[in-house]
């Protein structure tokens, strides 16, 4: 039997482990989300009033990038924020903007270049946690065998240097925060 937690999976499919799943597919989610990639953040604008959606991720590139994206007050999270630095933790604290740690790229790495993509999500988090950014963790799963529950989110959380209470936030309140829901 399925245990039904009161978290959110900002980037993932209906499941019985969370109450609130934000999908970037139509229908496949209680929330629809527009994930803006490099080649077409330029057209945001458009696409934001095509697809009317909940929540505007946009996929981080290379500083100069990430620097647009958090300057862009359409965007709610940037989704895999590294590399960052100091200053751009900053901007992403004063424009409300989260980062999103997803663990779903972590099952393809392999040997050093896991090593160096956790080294990488260790120093994100170390900043944002520095600037007092937001921090959502989410599962990106595509099928139902890909699903984290909220629990191994929290540790995963808690492995990369967070608190017990800030990982728990990053899948329950900070989620319900972005999408602008009122928290249990």
């Amino acid at each position: 039997m399925q245990h039904i937690y009161s978290a959110v999976d900002m980037r993932g499919i209906r499941n019985d482990y969370f109450e609130t799943v934000v999908s970037t597919e139509p229908n496949m989610g209680d929330y629809l989300a527009l994930e803006l990639t490099p080649e077409t953040f330029s057209n945001r604008r458009s696409r934001i009033k095509e697809t009317k959606p909940d929540i505007v991720y946009a996929q981080g590139k290379d500083l100069a990038f990430n620097r647009q994206v958090l300057e862009s007050p359409e965007i709610d999270v940037l989704s895999r924020p590294y590399p960052i630095d100091d200053t751009l933790a900053r901007l992403a604290s004063r424009n409300d903007t989260a980062f999103e740690i997803c663990v779903a790229p972590l099952r393809s790495m392999r040997g050093y270049v896991r090593a160096r993509h956790f080294q990488s999500l260790m120093k994100t988090i170390e900043l944002a946690l520095r600037r007092d950014v937001d921090i959502v963790i989410t599962s990106g799963a595509s099928s139902p065998m890909d699903v984290f529950t909220p629990r191994e989110l929290v540790a995963f959380g808690v492995v990369l240097g967070m608190e017990y209470p800030q990982a728990k936030a990053s899948v329950t309140a900070i989620p319900r925060a972005v999408l602008g829901v009122d928290s249990r």
